[in-house]
């Protein structure tokens, strides 16, 4: 009697297994997912944007390859100890604004202006004292001309990523005109 009752057991499994699969799919579960909503899209830039965008970007450029020579030419040991963190911010910012260019079809140039490349000439023969003092004109009179720029930008623009960098970019020049004085 063992023996029969094994017998069906082992007849009836397959059975079973496939009456519960079978079951599952007949069953309706769970409802489908609702489509996911459609991905805000950010505010298109105007000329004025355009605008700040390439100034900001020939600003990044310029400190970026002043900054650089710093390190080398500089007197001043906390002009030298800024220049990498001047590098370092810079850098990120300038490739966050290349990212947001090219998401708006904007192609921003690689190389400081003509005007910007003979300040550079020109700070790059200086060394010590002579380089402090004429980084540190550059440098303040140029970000003090860009955080004007920076500001409109920010009171104007309907583009909130561009607004964000531009709040971002006030506060380091800010810290770094602060440093350098």
């Amino acid at each position: 009697m063992l023996a029969l009752s094994r017998r069906k057991a082992l007849i009836c499994s397959p059975l079973l297994i496939s009456l519960f699969a079978l079951s599952a799919c007949i069953s309706p579960g769970q409802p489908p997912a609702p489509p996911l909503p459609a991905l805000a899209k950010a505010a298109p830039f105007t000329s004025v944007d355009a605008n700040f965008v390439q100034q900001l970007n020939e600003m990044d450029l310029t400190h970026i390859a002043l900054a650089n020579l710093a390190k080398t030419h500089s007197a001043r040991n906390d002009i030298a100890l800024l220049s990498p963190t001047i590098v370092k911010d810079l850098t990120a910012n300038h490739d966050t604004l290349t990212k947001l260019a090219t998401d708006h079809t904007l192609t921003l140039p690689t190389k400081p202006s003509a005007q910007n490349q003979k300040i550079i000439d020109r700070l790059q023969h200086l060394y010590g004292a002579a380089f402090d003092r004429g980084y540190s004109r550059y440098f303040m009179s140029s970000t003090t001309k860009m955080k004007s720029a920076i500001t409109a930008e920010i009171t104007t623009s309907k583009n909130t990523d561009l607004v964000k960098l531009a709040t971002d970019t006030n506060t380091k020049i800010t810290t770094y005109q602060s440093q350098i004085k």
